[in-house]
């Protein structure tokens, strides 16, 4: 778009500390959108921020998949893997499928067990157990597949720097493909074939995509050539539209951007998603009793965290085998093991929760809350949930976070990391094992995870902080933060919130709208929630209307710097909130809600 005048910021100083400024948005392309397509002026204001040309607008609103499809052989190795996997169909041999034990190691399994079982091929699943085996492809149980008859290993969701276990694969005979989006380094391991976009010399533009992603892109080219070769003279040609709910599930849970092929792939797997074909997701959902229309908040936070439980503290392939099962009963009775893994897993975060930050407040371990890259340590976490602990610290101290587990026997620390926007943690853990630093690691731009002896720790942070500390300070030191819209209470309602959500899927790229909801007092607060940590109030507009109410949720207030406004009895003067509106349903009633993440008084 052409540079024209944009809307004027505001700054409001808020509670947390934060200058508040609206987002500038481009005034001329929002009352053109607001003119073309018939909807709100708020509606047009988030939607000029959110595109870089008014072309992109009705792709935004409706991306279809067939216009934003690429072909799939433009991606190195594609057409080799292809080759290799229907020549070993063919000669009838032994296909295993390695997959990571996270949600997108688990969809992407599922969706390559599920399209083989389509053509009828059964293809096993193998997931290493996180604590035994760690991340990825390992010697031994690469050994163990081969004595048991595997002839061909495909990787999913990892391989692409294990480059001792494949080259054991390589020694005794065992064919590997990998399929993989984490960051490679220049030396590749040793395979049949590497699809990954994210490797070094990798042409394909589709960078941001999740292993399930590239997962689907490979069964795209699979069935391409399948139909090709007249396969399907005989069968029925399977509809891989049907696996798009797996594919949605996997982009959102590794926060992949939801922009282009991303968004389509979400757009579309929330409509099969819908229709709850896939028996595994159906289970999952009827257990967490979600009968509304499944959204991106649905696939983030009800549906993969209990997908990720197996992998956490439970067994690691529970979320990769309830996927791939046609079976009703058998579904149900693997989600009822993860629902109770899930329930387990919270007690354990919220305790080590508590003890991470108690750690970095009184500087145990030589690390503290105030440095630049945060490093928390312990002897006793559980190796499962210290990826949700980085990303809670994450989010307190909104830093770049290692959480850092050491066996005290190995002396080896197992860290699990977390990043803020603007900083490639990923692309760092790389070059700190290029420097020697750690044993093993890797990981994207927003996540990743290293294995480093105990004694090397301090000069593993010293090495973050030199090259991220700069960087971190900067963003940290603007105390700025954006909001989208400003609004007054007699605005808000359920008409505005269902237009509002024609913008869905949310995420990275594409964050909900955030309110700055003007001029409210506070009604009512109460401490709410099974381990009374959350805030919930209600507030009327200032003139004290009774018919113009809002509830408003403070998650994890209690203990926040914001729990003396809410809670502290008699307080009445006007504020204004900032946060997201939601439509929150209670017996039968919907009613806005808001969840709020600042004040300004």
């Amino acid at each position: 778009m052409k540079s024209i005048p944009q809307s004027k910021s505001q700054k409001n100083q808020s509670l947390l500390g934060f200058n508040w400024q609206k987002k500038t948005f481009d005034e001329r392309a929002s009352k053109a959108i607001f003119q073309k397509y018939n909807i709100s002026p708020i509606v047009s204001d988030l939607l000029s921020s959110r595109i870089h040309d008014l072309s992109e607008v009705e792709q935004f609103l409706d991306p279809k998949l067939k216009n934003l499809l690429p072909d799939p052989y433009e991606l190195g190795g594609m057409s080799k893997a292809v080759d290799t996997v229907l020549k070993a169909i063919e000669n009838n041999q032994k296909i295993t499928i390695f997959a990571d034990y996270d949600v997108d190691g688990a969809t992407s399994a599922a969706i390559l067990k599920r399209f083989l079982l389509s053509i009828g091929y059964d293809a096993q699943i193998y997931v290493p157990d996180r604590v035994k085996e760690g991340y990825g492809p390992n010697s031994q149980a690469l050994i163990n597949l081969k004595e048991s008859g595997t002839d061909l290993i495909i990787t999913l969701d990892c391989g692409t720097v294990s480059f001792e276990p494949l080259l054991t694969a390589n020694k005794i005979g065992l064919d590997v493909i990998v399929i993989d989006h984490h960051l490679g380094v220049f030396e590749k391991p040793k395979a049949i074939a590497i699809i990954n976009p994210n490797q070094i010399g990798e042409k394909f533009p589709h960078k941001n995509l999740c292993a399930a992603g590239v997962t689907f892109l490979f069964i795209v080219a699979l069935n391409k050539k399948l139909r090709e070769d007249g396969f399907y003279q005989k069968i029925t040609e399977p509809n891989l539209v049907s696996f798009l709910d797996l594919v949605a599930l996997g982009t959102v849970c590794d926060v992949m951007e939801l922009r282009g092929l991303n968004r389509a792939f979400v757009t579309q797997g929330l409509k099969i998603l819908k229709q709850r074909q896939n028996a595994g997701i159906k289970a999952i959902c009827d257990i967490a009793n979600l009968d509304e229309k499944p959204n991106s908040y649905h696939l983030g936070f009800v549906i993969g965290p209990r997908i990720n439980a197996g992998g956490r503290i439970g067994k690691s392939d529970l979320g990769a085998n309830l996927l791939s099962s046609n079976d009703e009963i058998e579904a149900f009775e693997i989600a009822s093991q993860l629902e109770k893994c899930n329930q387990e897993r919270k007690e354990i975060e919220s305790q080590a929760l508590r003890g991470a930050i108690e750690s970095l407040q009184n500087g145990i371990y030589n690390f503290n809350e105030k440095d630049d890259i945060i490093f928390a340590i312990s002897y006793e976490w559980h190796q499962g949930i210290i990826g949700i602990i980085a990303s809670r610290l994450k989010d307190l101290y909104n830093k770049p976070v290692a959480v850092i587990t050491i066996d005290k026997e190995t002396k080896i620390g197992k860290a699990s990391c977390r990043s803020i926007t603007g900083i490639d943690f990923g692309s760092q853990i790389i070059n700190a094992k290029a420097s020697d630093l750690i044993l093993e690691g890797g990981g994207h731009a927003m996540a990743g995870g290293f294995m480093v002896f105990e004694d090397r720790i301090e000069d593993l942070h010293h090495f973050f902080c030199q090259n991220l500390a700069k960087k971190v300070s900067e963003i940290n030191n603007q105390k700025i933060r954006n909001y989208d819209v400003e609004i007054d209470l007699s605005q808000v309602n359920c008409d505005l919130l269902r237009e509002i959500n024609s913008l869905e899927p949310f995420g990275i790229g594409n964050p909900k709208p955030k309110f700055f909801l003007k001029n409210v007092r506070k009604i009512s607060a109460k401490v709410v929630g099974n381990d009374q940590s959350h805030i919930s109030c209600i507030f009327s507009s200032k003139e004290m209307i009774k018919t113009n109410q809002i509830q408003a949720m403070l998650f994890r207030g209690v203990g926040s710097d914001l729990e003396p406004i809410l809670l502290g009895e008699g307080y009445s003067k006007v504020m204004s909130l900032i946060g997201t509106l939601n439509i929150n349903s209670w017996m039968g009633v919907k009613r806005v809600q808001m969840i709020i993440e600042d004040i300004c008084i």
